[in-house]
């Protein structure tokens, strides 16, 4: 009797150990299987992001690298730049420049001071076909201000899209211009380009002073009536954007 339980003690304690052994084999076998999966998706986001990247097609706006202190000889321009862009779509090579000149006395005075003028320039250049020419000239001014003069583009609000896709690049720019002897708000202008045709929004910054609002006014132009879909949304969220001004 005794020689068959030992037996039978010996039989199940073999018979389990395998029985671990192969739910011990299955976990391991699934985590390698788990562990393999994970590097194969990891392949294959690689893959994909590297599809995504843009190969410079017909349709594409390739932005390059803009430097003032090196641009072609035919880009003739008034004033000191401020800023700039450069790129390529399917009309050709692009530059846009934003300058901007010295505030200089008009030999008027007014009180004892001389009045002041400033003016401000916008310039599109495209290169077609070996030449540089211009395409599109925007100028403003500030002239005879005996008060404080504001004449200035809006930082950051420079950009360069393609809204509906047909391979020609928009550009967008916001500036700010004023002469006033009290706290109140600057008049604002947003310009919009595709190609020569020119979309605009004037009016008023919202001007933070005092604990109070004042100003925010909001004129679109009407060749925004013709203007592709989305356009008009986009110019809105800029204009939207850079609208606040304070004063402590």
């Amino acid at each position: 009797m005794k020689i068959f339980i030992v037996l039978l003690v010996a039989v199940f304690t073999f018979t389990s150990c395998g029985i671990i052994k192969n739910l011990t084999g299955s976990k391991e076998d699934k985590k390698e299987e788990k562990t393999e999966t994970k590097v194969e998706v990891k392949k294959v986001e690689k893959t994909e992001a590297k599809e995504n990247v843009s190969t410079g097609g017909n349709d594409e706006i390739i932005m390059k690298d803009f430097n003032k202190n090196d641009l072609p000889a035919d880009i003739k321009y008034q004033g000191n730049i401020i800023n700039g862009k450069r790129w390529s779509d399917k009309n050709g090579d692009n530059i846009v420049i934003l300058t901007l000149t010295k505030e200089h006395n008009t030999g008027k005075v007014y009180n004892d001071d001389y009045k002041r003028s400033k003016e401000l320039y916008a310039y599109q250049y495209v290169n077609k076909s070996g030449d540089w020419s211009q395409l599109w000239k925007v100028n403003d001014l500030i002239s005879e201000c005996s008060e404080d003069l504001t004449l200035e583009f809006l930082g950051g609000s420079l950009s360069v899209t393609d809204l509906n896709k047909d391979g020609v690049g928009e550009t967008t720019f916001i500036y700010k211009m004023a002469c006033r002897g009290d706290v109140s708000p600057c008049d604002m202008k947003l310009i919009m380009h595709e190609g020569e045709t020119k979309y605009a929004i004037r009016g008023i910054m919202k001007l933070y002073t005092y604990d109070a609002w004042y100003g925010d006014k909001m004129n679109v132009d009407n060749s925004f009536d013709s203007a592709p879909s989305g356009f008009l949304d986009y110019a809105k969220e800029q204009w939207n954007k850079f609208k606040t001004e304070k004063i402590n």
